[in-house]
């Protein structure tokens, strides 16, 4: 099973939309391309990884390993240490969802552990008008295997 941020994890839960179409549709329609920006921590845990997502509608068009930023037209990109992710990930597998201090819309708006980036305002909205969608896709990590 591949790891996180590989784009064949992010596939995975990809799938894990389809199979949870219902959810996704309550939760409206979504069309987003965005990055998901992994930071190495001081320990030094890898470089830094940035991974391109689309969503159109109720599903996951498209992830793919990206080498710079310009090589993806995002419409913003999540930014935070690999730790931050790791946190998060690690409450979605044992309660299926993380703490609300560690949602992807708590941590952004702190703006420390994790901040956006976006060269257009109306363009980083999206995160916000999405960011349900967006979590609850990453709380479908909770039916992946253990890394």
């Amino acid at each position: 099973m591949p790891a996180f941020p590989e784009p064949a994890w992010f596939r995975a839960l990809g799938r894990l939309m389809e199979a949870e179409s219902a959810l996704f549709q309550r939760l409206g329609f979504a069309e987003t391309r965005f990055v998901v920006r992994v930071i190495p921590d001081e320990a030094g845990n890898g470089g830094e990884t940035l991974v391109g997502l689309m969503i159109d509608g109720y599903r996951m068009i498209d992830a793919t390993m990206i080498d710079h930023l310009d090589d993806f037209d995002a419409d913003f990109v999540i930014c935070a240490k690999r730790s931050v992710w790791d946190r998060m990930l690690s409450e979605i597998a044992d309660s299926g969802r993380p703490s609300l201090r560690h949602t992807l819309s708590s941590l952004a708006l702190v703006g420390e552990e994790l901040w956006l980036e976006s060269s257009d305002q109306l363009r980083e909205d999206k995160f916000y008008r999405y960011n349900q969608t967006l979590q609850e896709m990453l709380n479908l990590a909770s039916q992946l295997p253990a890394q």
